[in-house]
C-alpha cells in the first residue's frame, strides 16, 4: 500500500523534520563557532555534533522507511521479495553481492578497540570519506527514478529528502573537521560507485537489482555513520569511558 505524503506516515515526518532541520542549520551556520558556548549564538563543538547526529539519525530512518516502502509497493515489491528468495535459496550468491557495497573499500572499524587506535581527525575523515561517497549515487538515483514509469511520487519525494540530507550531513561533518583542524586541505580520493550501468538498465530485473543493491548499501552506511558519530560525540563528552561493545551492520 502505498504511503501518502497527505496522511501522518513516517516518511511524511520524516521529511517535514528534514527540512526543519536544514532551516536550522541556516542559523547554525551564520554564527561564529568556538570550542566553547560560552556567549549567545555561540557553537560548541558538541553541538555541532548533536545537528550531524540529529541529521545522521533522520537520514537513516528515511532510509529504512524507504526500504520498507519498495518492499509494499506494487511497483517494486515483487522484484524485491524475488531478490530476498534467491538470496534465500544461494546464501553464496546473497555474501559476494552484499559485500561488494562501493563504500567497503574503506578501512573502517568494527570493535571500539579498533575505533580507538584512530584519531579524532582521522576518523572525521574516514566519515567524511563514508558520506561523501553517496553524493554521485543519490543524484542518479533521483534522476533514475524522476524518468522511471510508475513509480509513486513517495518514493521520489522520499529521494530527494536523503540527497538533501546526505549534503548537509556532509557539509556538517566538514564543518566540524574545519573546527578540529582549521585549514585541513581536501586532497582524497572517494569510493568509486559503478552500478550506474545497472541503474539505468533497460532491463527491468537488472534495473531493479541496483535499486535493491544501492538501499541495502545505503541502510548500512547511513546505520554506520550514526553510530561512528555517536561514539565520537561520546569520546569528546566522556573521554575514553565509551564502552560500546562493537559497531554492527543493522
Amino acid at each position: 500500500m502505498l504511503l501518502s505524503l497527505t496522511k501522518p506516515s513516517l516518511l511524511g515526518v520524516l521529511l517535514l523534520l528534514s527540512m526543519s532541520n536544514l532551516l536550522h542549520w541556516e542559523t547554525v551556520t551564520s554564527a561564529p563557532v568556538h570550542d566553547k558556548a560560552s556567549d549567545r549564538g555561540e557553537v560548541s563543538l558538541k553541538d555541532l555534533f548533536d545537528y550531524a547526529i540529529a541529521l545522521s539519525q533522520t537520514t537513516s530512518a528515511l532510509t529504512m522507511e524507504m526500504r520498507k516502502l519498495f518492499f509494499s509497493d506494487g511497483f517494486s515489491a515483487k522484484m524485491f521479495k524475488k531478490f530476498v528468495l534467491d538470496f534465500l535459496k544461494n546464501k553464496a550468491y546473497m555474501t559476494e553481492t552484499l559485500n561488494s557495497c562501493h563504500t567497503f573499500s574503506l578501512n573502517t572499524p568494527e570493535t571500539v578497540e579498533e575505533a580507538r587506535d584512530i584519531s579524532f581527525e582521522n576518523f572525521l575523515k574516514m566519515i567524511r570519506s563514508l558520506v561523501h561517497a553517496w553524493n554521485k549515487p543519490l543524484h542518479h538515483l533521483v534522476a533514475e527514478l524522476r524518468d522511471m514509469r510508475g513509480a509513486p511520487a513517495a518514493i521520489l519525494t522520499g529521494a530527494k529528502g536523503i540527497k538533501i540530507l546526505n549534503s548537509e550531513l556532509l557539509e556538517s561533518i566538514i564543518m566540524i573537521l574545519s573546527k578540529v583542524h582549521p585549514g585541513l586541505e581536501e586532497n582524497e580520493t572517494y569510493p568509486d560507485w559503478k552500478d550506474l550501468d545497472s541503474l539505468r538498465a533497460a532491463d527491468e530485473e537488472s534495473h531493479f537489482f541496483a535499486l535493491y543493491k544501492l538501499f541495502y548499501c545505503l541502510r548500512v552506511d547511513t546505520y554506520t555513520v550514526d553510530i561512528y558519530l555517536k561514539y565520537l560525540r561520546c569520546v569528546l563528552v566522556n573521554g575514553d569511558s565509551c564502552y560500546a561493545e562493537e559497531f554492527k551492520d543493522p
